[in-house]
């Protein structure tokens, strides 16, 4: 009986010594995931920048993979879509970015620039307002 209740108390005392070992675990994914994005992010924008807005997409949907959450993936991911005339997804990443965080002044700018592009003048003017409310 003795043995057992040892062999318990040691597996407790092993496992209570594991947790923060994978709290800190966890943060370091998520810090690793976090910067990953970036470079994912800054990798599409320099392709966007030169015109490869097909690989600038890949590279922004890559850094969605690393952070779902992220709506400046998803925002520049919209105008990249935009520019290489792919409007449905376009407006659905740009929509994405600003339910993601709804006081993103710039993702709200890009999507009142979109909807500007596809004529739909008071949405745009929607968007542009809300730009302007989170700006300040």
């Amino acid at each position: 009986m003795r043995r057992v209740l040892l062999a318990i108390f040691l597996i407790i005392v092993m496992a209570v010594g594991t947790v923060p070992a994978l709290a800190q675990t966890s943060e370091v994914v998520k810090q690793k995931s976090a910067e990953a994005a970036k470079a994912y992010i800054t990798s599409g924008n320099l392709l966007a920048g030169e015109g490869k807005y097909d690989a600038a997409v890949k590279s922004y949907g890559q850094a969605i993979q690393m952070d779902p959450n992220s709506a400046e993936a998803y925002s520049l991911m919209g105008s990249a879509l935009a520019q290489a005339g792919k409007y449905r997804d376009a407006e659905a990443a740009l929509r994405k970015a600003v339910a993601l965080k709804p006081n993103y002044a710039e993702g709200y700018y890009h999507l009142g620039n979109f909807l500007k592009s596809q004529g739909k003048e008071s949405e745009a003017q929607e968007a542009f307002g809300k730009a302007r409310q989170y700006s300040r």
